[in-house]
């Protein structure tokens, strides 16, 4: 099924009054706290020791920067050569 235009701006708009009225959790939320930049930057760097430092403290692995980008992203970039290790960083101590 294809959805017109206007449908699918129809429902991004009832999405974001959605969380906005605490109905729905955004799945990436802006997050500018120092723990979670510091976080971001140990992923642009591949630094994998303090990546895990700030998944054990609780940092969340699925927020998103200023820039709008997820650590996913930002490892992505500076492992793409690398791919296991990516995995190891975002996959270190996951509980599901």
């Amino acid at each position: 099924m294809v959805l017109k235009k206007h449908e699918i701006e129809a429902a991004l708009h009832a999405e974001a009054q959605a969380i906005s009225a605490g109905k729905l959790k955004e799945d990436n939320p802006l997050d500018l706290s120092e723990s979670f930049r510091i976080f971001c930057e140990a992923c642009r760097r591949g630094d994998l020791k303090v990546c895990q430092e700030k998944i054990t403290e609780g940092v969340n692995i699925n927020a998103r920067d200023k820039f709008d980008y997820t650590p996913l992203i930002l490892v992505n970039t500076f492992f793409s050569i690398f791919p296991e290790s990516a995995a190891r960083i975002l996959c270190w101590n996951y509980k599901a």
